[in-house]
């Protein structure tokens, strides 16, 4: 089983290698994000309240821990939605290989885990040239989650919508997501606004960054969000690639 995944994983990176344009985007826009709007805000600090401590932070280092999770988010989900779309006429020849529908799902879950991972590790190199977090490897981590949360999502997204919705849907569904109702600066949001999937990943990466002590219980509810996510897109995936 091991080698025919690792198969089903290679025809995969063939096919993005197909889409020079989708590579070149994943190597830019966390350049171009988090680093224009790092470049573009005033310098000057920002009272920030992380849970439930006023502390204050310099702007540009607030934009790069800001922007992190939300690069992440959209490029993870722009990931696992071209993964979805690309990967269909491929699955369609495994199939009829006789690869299993378990193989097929195991393979686009490896290759989901090292885009996003990929993605993650751009924007980290980025953001971490203007800030230096308080814990590097919660911050890092935190991404990471917010990253497979949205890679997850769009996979889900690709298996339901065509392409161009889908990458309609996956640019703005983070930003209204974190930009809006995640925002420190933002008055308080409404309860409802803690189901949404960046709530924990981006509370977890905020603490990570500036508060001198973390708890676990966000990157917990995270890490239990991208479960609870991956659980449901595993079937919806294993259904459409089943055969009778």
């Amino acid at each position: 089983m091991q080698r025919r995944t690792t198969t089903a994983v290679s025809m995969s990176v063939r096919e993005f290698a197909r889409t020079p344009v989708l590579l070149a985007l994943l190597a830019f826009l966390p350049v171009y994000i988090i680093g224009v709007f790092v470049w573009l805000v005033p310098d000057t600090s920002v009272p920030v309240t992380l849970d439930g401590t006023a502390v204050s932070i310099e702007m540009s280092a607030f934009a790069a821990a800001f922007m992190t999770p939300v690069t992440v988010a959209i490029l993870s989900g722009i990931v696992g939605l071209f993964l979805m779309q690309m990967s269909q006429m491929a699955d369609d020849r495994l199939r009829l290989a006789g690869y299993r529908a378990s193989e097929l799902v195991a393979a686009r879950v490896g290759l989901l885990a090292g885009g996003s991972s990929i993605v993650t590790a751009a924007s980290l190199a980025v953001s971490l040239l203007a800030l230096n977090p308080e814990s590097v490897l919660g911050f890092a981590v935190a991404a990471a989650l917010a990253g497979l949360t949205y890679g997850i999502l769009g996979v889900i997204v690709g298996i339901v919508l065509d392409r161009l919705p889908g990458v309609y849907v996956m640019l703005f569904a983070p930003m209204v997501d974190i930009l809006m109702f995640q925002n420190p600066l933002a008055t308080d949001s409404p309860v409802w606004t803690k189901a949404l999937p960046g709530h924990f990943a981006t509370n977890a990466l905020m603490d990570a960054a500036f508060a001198s002590s973390q708890g676990f219980d966000d990157f917990v509810a995270a890490g239990g969000y991208v479960v609870g996510l991956l659980f449901i897109g595993v079937i919806v995936f294993y259904r459409t690639t089943a055969v009778e």
